[in-house]
């Protein structure tokens, strides 16, 4: 079995967020097919060991997934005594929360550990909810006071030490790191070249809502290599701007996979959607999901005609006042014709499912710049996509024929666009063509030569040339 190969780091900073999971497990299946060494590294590893069981033997042997927590993390001056027993908090409730592998019980269990994570299923969720509750209400109440911004993003010190720690129990050395996340960091040029002092290897990474103008802090980095982007634009820009990195357009890919079974949820949309035309919106509800003119169109809609389905976590403390206002309203008095069911799905294949029980889906943004991955989870399962007539969205609808766009204030044209969907079904071509455009050879393809050329570039600059393989 052949075990050589280029050897990458590939570091997954958030779980159990959006699609974030579901991207580094996606990433990781990738570079391993292509014949890449993959050191993985992410807070919930029994996520990505659940769904990498089925690869290939020679597959397996080239991939190590690294321990997440290190023991420097209480040394360092951006993690507190008290920050730190938070997010170990937090983490534990999110394990039973969202029923993450590892909590799980199972009969072959000692007796002991089947009753006591039986017990935390029941209790930990309840703690769980109050917390969000508790927290949701702090941040809402002091956002408007805080003099600092990024003060709830990423420290990059934290990736630093992280992947120093962890690189100490790793089997290779990689050639290049590659951060699946980047948005997630703060800015400050201090902080990155606090960094750059702990760093020890190349990196890359992915950055989806990236500014209009190159400014980020890490550009003046040497080990700093280049960056992917969800946006054309955007990667031709920043090529222009910095002709010594490199940079990278990958297509907005998906999972697809659906449930072995009908999962529950399925089950009852189905049973109260009763044969109505079933409109979709599901991920993290933030200000940008436009909520106040999903609930606007759902008022305009005919009950008889129309169920409306709104699956995820939803962020209050990020929501505008509208959006506050209209979703109190919403849980006051919930349409008949309209089913919501909060929280993160932590298995892909289940928001599949929802999609493909749909009829349409909704995905007007509001004030949106990026990619969304809806679009391609849309041209997949054949159902049609109405967007936002702005942006990056807007374009790739119009371009291929997969939705409507629309302007995002207008609740009574995304009724019209609605009932377009019903008189004049898209064209299984259209579909079909968005398909091959942003597919998983596509971006595999993107992804490894970018990949190459960050290496490439290490060479070139480096007096030592012996991690390159």
């Amino acid at each position: 079995m052949n075990t050589s190969g280029p050897c990458v780091l590939v570091y997954n900073p958030i779980s159990g967020h959006g699609h974030l999971d579901s991207w580094n497990v996606l990433f990781v299946k990738l570079l391993l097919k292509r014949g890449w060494r993959v050191l993985a590294l992410t807070p919930n590893a029994a996520v990505l060991s659940s769904c990498l069981e089925s690869e290939e033997p020679s597959g397996a042997l080239r991939l190590q997934i690294l321990d997440w927590d290190m023991r420097e993390d209480m040394k360092s001056a951006d993690v507190s005594p008290l920050r730190y027993a938070w997010n170990t908090w937090i983490v534990f409730c999110k394990r039973y929360y969202f029923r993450w592998p590892e909590g799980r019980a199972t009969p072959d269990m000692p007796f002991f550990m089947y009753w006591k994570r039986r017990t935390y299923h029941v209790v930990v969720p309840m703690l769980y909810r109050i917390t969000c509750f508790l927290q949701d209400g702090w941040q809402y109440f002091s956002k408007c006071s805080r003099d600092d911004s990024e003060k709830d993003l990423a420290s990059p010190v934290d990736m630093a030490r992280r992947v120093k720690e962890a690189l100490k129990r790793a089997r290779w050395t990689p050639g290049i790191a590659f951060n699946m996340y980047m948005d997630t960091y703060r800015t400050r040029v201090s902080e990155w070249e606090a960094f750059d002092a702990i760093n020890v290897v190349p990196w890359a990474g992915l950055r989806f809502w990236p500014p209009d103008t190159p400014r980020d802090a890490w550009y003046s980095l040497f080990a700093w290599r280049g960056m992917c982007y969800l946006d054309e634009t955007i990667c031709r820009a920043r090529a222009g701007a910095l002709p010594h990195k490199y940079f990278a357009w990958l297509p907005d890919i998906t999972e697809t996979a659906l449930p072995d079974t009908p999962c529950e949820l399925v089950q009852a949309i189905r049973r109260q959607g009763a044969g109505r035309k079933i409109v979709f919106l599901g991920g993290a509800i933030s200000n940008k999901k436009n909520l106040a003119h999903w609930f606007k169109l759902i008022s305009l809609a005919d009950p008889s005609q129309w169920f409306f389905v709104q699956v995820g976590e939803i962020l209050r403390h990020c929501l505008p006042d509208e959006d506050l206002v209209a979703l109190q309203e919403v849980l006051a008095d919930p349409p008949e014709n309209f089913l919501l069911r909060e929280g993160y799905l932590s298995d892909e294949r289940e928001f599949n499912a929802i999609i493909a029980a749909s009829d349409m889906i909704f995905a007007v943004y509001r004030d949106f710049h990026g990619s969304s991955n809806s679009l391609g989870k849309a041209a997949h399962f054949r159902k049609p996509i109405l967007v936002s007539n702005r942006y990056v969205m807007g374009k790739r609808v119009q371009e291929y024929g997969i939705g409507r766009a629309v302007p995002e204030d207008d609740a009574a044209l995304m009724l019209q666009a609605l009932h377009a969907f019903v008189r004049s079904p898209i064209p299984e071509e259209n579909f079909s063509a968005y398909c091959e455009a942003f597919s998983h050879e596509k971006l595999s393809d993107r992804l490894d030569f970018f990949l190459r050329d960050c290496m490439r570039s290490d060479c070139v600059d480096c007096e030592s040339k012996g991690r390159c393989e």
